[in-house]
C-alpha cells in the first residue's frame, strides 16, 4: 500500500488587510498559517506516509519574504526520505522571479514546472502526473492528453472545476475530462472550502488548512489521506483548522444603555461558542435603541477573547405616525419619506427607514457615526 497526504492553499504570508483586521491580528493569523503547516507535516509523520502532495498556493508570491523560503526548505526537507511534490498555483506561480525558480530545494522536494504534464513514478505501477501554473499556461491542460502506460494514475494540479473559459485563466478540469485522460484520482487545489469526497471518486479538494475569510466559514478545511492498494484509491479527510468564523445578530430593542448592550453581546457570544482567541465574529446590532452607540466603548466592555467586529444597523426610535402631523421641518421630512415609502418596493423599505432615522437624528443635533450610515 502507498500512502499520500494531500494538502493545498496554505497561503503563507497572506495579507488580511482586505478583511479589515488590525495589523496585530494579521500578524497573528500569518503566524497561525505557519503553525498550520507544522500540523500538516506532523500528520504526515503520524500516518507514516510515503509522499506529500501540495496543489498550489503554498505561499503568496507578492508578500513572500526570504524567511518564507527558509521555513519551507527546513520544514519540507526534514520530512526526508518522504517525497514532497508541489504543483504551483495562481498565488505562487512558477515564474522566473518566483521562490521556486530562485531557490535551491532539498532533494526530497519536487516542484513541478509549468507546461505539459510531467510524470513521476511513485511506486511500481503508480504514477503521479502534474504541472505547475503560470499565467501564460493553457487552462485546458488536459486537452488531447491521455496516459501512455498501464497502472494507477494520479493527477496533482491547482485547478478550478468546469469548462475552459475563453482566454487565459486557471487550469480547468471536470470529472469527464479526468476519465477521458485515464486519471484515477485528481489531487486538486484552488477551492478553499474542501470537498474531501466526490460522488464518483474522480477528484478531491482538501480546502485551505485554515479559513482565510468569513466567506469560507461554512466549508471544510482539511488534509486528505490517500491510500492506493491493488490499483484502488481510498481517501480519508483529516481536519486541521483551528480558526472559526461566526456571524451573529444581537437585538438591542429594550436596552437603554451601552452597558445593557454589552451584556446582550456577551450572552450571544457565549451561546455561539465564540469565546476563544481563534474565533473571528461579526456581530450585527439591530433593533430600536435610545442611547448613543459608541462601538469602541462597546468592544472594550465586551472583553471577549474572540476577535469581534460590529455592524450597527440604525433603527428608528420615533413615532413616525405622530411626527407626520407636526408643523415642523421634522414633520415635513417624515411626510416626504412616507410618500416615498408608499410607492417604493418592499425591499427598499428598510433602507428608506434607515435614512429617515439618520435624518431625524441629524435634525436633533445628534452625531451620526460613519458605521451607522451603511
Amino acid at each position: 500500500m502507498f500512502t499520500i497526504l494531500h494538502c493545498a492553499d496554505l497561503h503563507l504570508e497572506a495579507s488580511f488587510a482586505a478583511e479589515g483586521v488590525p495589523p496585530a491580528v494579521g500578524n497573528w493569523r500569518r503566524a497561525d498559517l505557519q503553525a498550520a503547516l507544522g500540523r500538516v507535516l506532523g500528520l504526515a509523520r503520524e500516518h507514516q506516509v510515503d509522499a506529500v502532495t501540495i496543489a498550489g498556493d503554498l505561499y503568496e508570491h507578492e508578500c513572500a519574504l526570504p524567511d518564507t523560503v527558509e521555513l519551507l526548505r527546513e520544514q519540507l526537507g526534514a520530512l526526508a526520505p518522504v517525497q514532497v511534490f508541489i504543483a504551483p498555483g495562481e498565488h505562487d506561480p512558477f515564474s522566473e522571479d518566483s521562490l521556486y525558480a530562485l531557490s535551491s530545494w532539498p532533494a526530497n522536494v519536487t516542484v513541478m514546472p509549468p507546461g505539459r504534464l510531467d510524470c513521476y513514478e511513485l511506486a511500481p505501477g503508480l504514477y503521479l502526473w502534474g504541472a505547475g501554473y503560470t499565467p501564460s499556461a493553457d487552462p485546458d491542460v488536459l486537452a488531447g492528453f491521455k496516459v501512455d502506460r498501464k497502472g494507477t494514475h494520479l493527477l496533482l494540479l491547482h485547478a478550478a472545476l468546469g469548462s475552459v473559459p475563453a482566454g487565459d485563466g486557471p487550469y480547468r478540469v471536470d470529472a469527464r475530462s479526468l476519465r477521458s485522460a485515464g486519471i484515477d484520482l485528481a489531487l486538486l487545489g484552488h477551492l478553499h472550502r474542501g470537498q474531501a469526497e466526490h460522488s464518483d471518486g474522480s477528484y478531491v479538494y482538501p480546502g485551505s488548512p485554515e479559513p482565510l475569510c468569513e466567506q469560507e466559514a461554512d466549508g471544510e478545511h482539511l488534509v486528505v489521506l490517500v491510500q492506493v492498494e491493488d490499483g484502488a484509491c481510498t481517501t480519508r479527510a483529516l481536519p486541521v483548522s483551528q480558526w472559526r468564523f461566526r456571524a451573529l445578530q444581537v437585538d438591542l430593542s429594550g436596552s437603554s444603555s451601552i452597558e445593557e448592550a454589552a451584556a446582550l453581546v456577551r450572552v450571544a457570544l457565549r451561546e455561539a461558542g465564540a469565546v476563544d482567541e481563534r474565533t473571528s465574529c461579526r456581530v450585527a446590532l439591530v433593533g430600536v435603541r435610545r442611547f448613543e452607540l459608541d462601538l469602541e466603548a462597546l468592544a472594550a466592555m465586551v472583553e471577549s477573547p474572540a476577535y469581534v467586529r460590529f455592524d450597527a444597523k440604525q433603527s428608528i426610535s420615533y413615532s413616525v405616525e405622530q411626527l407626520a402631523y407636526e408643523a415642523t421641518l421634522r414633520g415635513q421630512l417624515v411626510r416626504r419619506f412616507r410618500e416615498r415609502l408608499a410607492s417604493a418596493p418592499s425591499n427598499e423599505h428598510a433602507r428608506l427607514l434607515t435614512a429617515l432615522g439618520l435624518g431625524l437624528r441629524a435634525l436633533e443635533g445628534k452625531q451620526v457615526r460613519p458605521n451607522e450610515s451603511g
